[in-house]
């Protein structure tokens, strides 16, 4: 699709918060969160013609490499939130996209994001085919102290997750969606961490796509103030996330 007349570099969108959404708490899941982002990103990429749709038409698609969320306080039950973002870097392959989420001018949560362009055919990174020009690029507007990075995955892990992927877990890229590996570890996680609001910043590296029906290892370490997930199949590192908990 051509750009929309209505595309802006800085795009944000409104949301309201409903009980399906949040914990036992009233608090807004983590995994919700994390979908805000990503149909706020993609509104944003459809306006500015790099939507789902425009790179289809090349076999692309953007999918996320990695994302860094820190938590200054957690939205909750009948909030209304906006969802800022922007783009902070894009060239080739790569763009760094950040978020913000804000509550009557407040901010809640920060984000610093990397996704890359993958080809639907051959199922490997590909360089983006559309020219980007018309996006404003914002490389001095960061969403949080630290950037997205990778996680140190030379850890001790003591616990050990079996799971098989299901149709559920598919989006329409055909394999797991993002917010899928964070479910998967938060399901791993005492509740008590989540519900009495203890974690700080989340990281998330993608590594390695995962389809339906693949059998799975999910593993655990904790260590200080942090709780590390790696997820692989047949001995491939596939996903890491690494939650740093309040002191």
């Amino acid at each position: 699709m051509p750009v929309s007349p209505h595309f802006k570099s800085k795009h944000y969108k409104e949301w309201n918060i409903y009980f399906p959404q949040c914990y036992p708490n009233a608090y807004l899941k983590l995994q919700e969160m994390a979908n805000f982002f990503q149909i706020t990103a993609s509104e944003h990429a459809n306006l500015g013609g790099v939507g789902f749709s425009d790179l289809q038409e090349y076999n692309q698609s953007w999918v996320l490499n990695r994302m860094r969320i820190e938590i200054d306080e957690m939205p909750g039950w009948l909030n209304q939130i906006e969802v800022n973002t922007w783009v902070e870097e894009l060239k080739g392959a790569k763009s760094t996209r950040n978020f913000t989420i804000e509550r009557e001018g407040k901010k809640l949560v920060g984000v610093s994001s990397l996704w890359a362009i993958f080809n639907t055919e051959r199922r490997r990174p590909d360089v983006l085919a559309i020219n980007t020009d018309h996006i404003e690029r914002f490389p001095e507007l960061h969403a949080t102290e630290k950037p997205n990075d990778r996680i140190n995955l030379e850890v001790e892990y003591t616990e050990q997750f079996h799971y098989k992927v299901q149709f559920s877990d598919i989006d329409i890229v055909n394999h797991v969606n993002n917010t899928k590996y964070l479910e998967w570890c938060l399901n791993c996680m005492d509740p008590a961490i989540v519900l009495q609001n203890q974690i700080k910043s989340i990281d998330l590296n993608f590594m390695r796509e995962i389809s339906l029906g693949e059998d799975v290892l999910i593993e655990k370490a904790i260590f200080g103030n942090s709780i590390v997930f790696k997820i692989s199949k047949q001995e491939t590192n596939c996903f890491a996330c690494q939650f740093e908990l309040k002191s």
